[in-house]
């Protein structure tokens, strides 16, 4: 039963009480992103890749709801990817025999096998970081306990190991810390040993977000395309209730999604967001942004929107952003490369990492931010500055030029996320109310 997954996604309440889905209550949104329905009905929500073997699959608001999601990322794995040939790449020992199945192998040997393995490297074993592999395994003739290992395909880098004495039947559980994977086994046996593969299990643990379906109708997802920048919807084995991003260490490991108006390409900037919305333009956040996810906890780190979060920088990009050092710091930032001044900031304090309804709204100069129903409005000394078309990103920064800036992104579990431009911005007090009606936030 997943009664907890149903209870964390309110069931899937699609309509209030006067039968009014969410996007009923806040129309016409530029884009809407949610794991729930909003539109009163059961839609495509999201495209999980599975880690273990990078399997994709589309589910709707009743396949994230009902459990199915997590069935199809945590199903266990029986067998090889790849059936195994061992041979000694160094020390004196030698292969005798060996022979495989899909789900079985042995191998035996003698004399001093310092490296038994495949010299091809290749994936045996499909298993992503944070995933457990089970070998059980019988082993005899061994004259000490063998170093048994799992390294990444095509490298030397060992992901999980484990020392294996004689004996029969014997569970190998192993808790990856990378990529896995082929087999490296450091034995000796003098007088002939044989190791037994029985079984093989994966178990699945990791499952990250390719695409984030926009519930609009404006057919604008938020997508990721690289694997090692996807955002996870399930980590540990445990459903998130939403799209996690860690905090970034560097740029290779920024995880975060672009909005896309073909579903390939990230190429949906503030440019295209303001087009047609005179200068009116709104953004919401749900969820959590918590300090340990920020890259930089004293400097601006990107929510969600378009820009850097440093002045100077890019050409008209709006986001959400915070500070999360000493006193939580929210603002909607205007990034104004070459004109005076550089940037515009609308700022509330509100020190939390607990979930919160954010959102920022303009109309030119009049600025609006507002976190958990406290808001502050000001009036910039400068008109709204909308030329940036790097595609907007949700929890990722990027410069004027397409670069990773990893110090300026921010990391968290978004439940939900809209844009809107022109008039319907006016909605967004209303949307917030309802989502806070939903989730009981504040």
């Amino acid at each position: 039963m997943h009664i907890s997954l149903d209870s964390a996604l309110g069931r899937q309440r699609r309509l209030n009480s006067v039968g009014e889905s969410v996007l009923q209550i806040a129309p016409n949104a530029a884009a809407a992103y949610s794991l729930r329905s909003l539109t009163g009905g059961d839609p495509k929500v999201v495209r999980v890749r599975r880690g273990s073997n990078n399997v994709e699959s589309d589910f709707t608001a009743s396949g994230v709801s009902s459990g199915a999601l997590l069935d199809f990322v945590t199903t266990p794995q029986i067998g090889w990817n790849l059936q195994p040939t061992f041979s000694n790449d160094s020390g004196t020992g030698s292969v005798t025999s060996q022979s495989s199945t899909a789900t079985t192998a042995t191998v035996s040997f003698t004399g001093d096998a310092t490296l038994l393995r495949e010299s091809s490297k290749p994936n045996h074993v499909l298993g992503s970081s944070g995933d457990q592999v089970i070998f059980n395994i019988s082993v005899s003739g061994l004259d000490s306990a063998m170093t048994f290992r799992l390294r990444t395909a095509s490298s030397n880098t060992t992901v999980a190991s484990q020392s294996v004495s004689n004996g029969d039947n014997q569970d190998i559980t192993l808790n990856l810390t990378g990529s896995a994977g082929y087999l490296a086994i450091t034995a000796v046996a003098s007088s002939g040993g044989t190791i037994t593969f029985n079984s093989i299990k994966v178990l699945p643990k990791s499952g990250f977000v390719e695409t984030w379906y926009d519930q609009s109708g404006n057919n604008r997802p938020l997508i990721q395309t690289t694997a090692s920048e996807q955002p996870l919807i399930v980590e540990a084995g445990t459903f998130l209730n939403g799209v996690k991003s860690n905090q970034a260490t560097s740029n290779d490991t920024m995880q975060n999604l672009q909005v896309s108006t073909d579903g390939t390409n990230a190429n949906f900037g503030t440019d295209d967001w303001a087009s047609g919305a005179s200068l009116k333009l709104g953004a919401v956040y749900v969820g959590t942004v918590p300090t340990d996810s920020v890259a930089t906890s004293d400097q601006n780190s990107i929510i969600w929107g378009g820009g850097r979060g440093v002045g100077s920088f890019q050409f008209g990009g709006l986001s959400l952003a915070v500070v999360k050092g000493g006193n939580d710091n929210w603002r909607l930032r205007n990034e104004r490369q070459g004109l005076s001044p550089a940037n515009m900031d609308c700022r509330l304090s509100l020190n939390t990492d607990a979930d919160v309804v954010l959102y920022g709204t303009t109309n030119n100069r009049e600025s609006t931010i507002n976190v958990n129903g406290s808001g502050n409005t000001e009036t910039e000394s400068a008109d709204l500055d909308v030329r940036e078309g790097q595609a907007l990103s949700l929890f990722g920064a990027y410069d004027g030029a397409g670069g990773f800036r990893y110090d300026r992104s921010a990391g968290g579990v978004c439940k939900e996320c809209y844009l809107y431009a022109g008039d319907p911005v006016a909605n967004i007090p209303a949307l917030a109310t309802s989502i806070n009606s939903h989730y009981s936030i504040y």
